[in-house]
């Protein structure tokens, strides 16, 4: 198996989700998750995105639910 190096960028909110995840699963290494992930996502390149309502909008909203 031929091995490839690649950087990633992450924001200090990013870090610390990843720590925590890895925190809470010892079975998985950073390689490992970020192999799994990419090779999940370019399988199925899907993402779901959950929006962030704040201030009056929120208030509406949620009337329309």
């Amino acid at each position: 198996m031929s091995k490839n190096v690649r950087t990633v960028r992450f924001d200090d909110k990013q870090i610390k989700r990843i720590e925590e995840f890895l925190v809470r699963n010892p079975f998985l290494d950073f390689s490992s998750l970020t192999r799994l992930a990419i090779d999940q996502f370019v399988q199925n390149p899907t993402v779901q995105i959950q929006p962030i309502v704040k201030g009056k909008n929120a208030r509406h909203k949620e009337r329309e639910m």
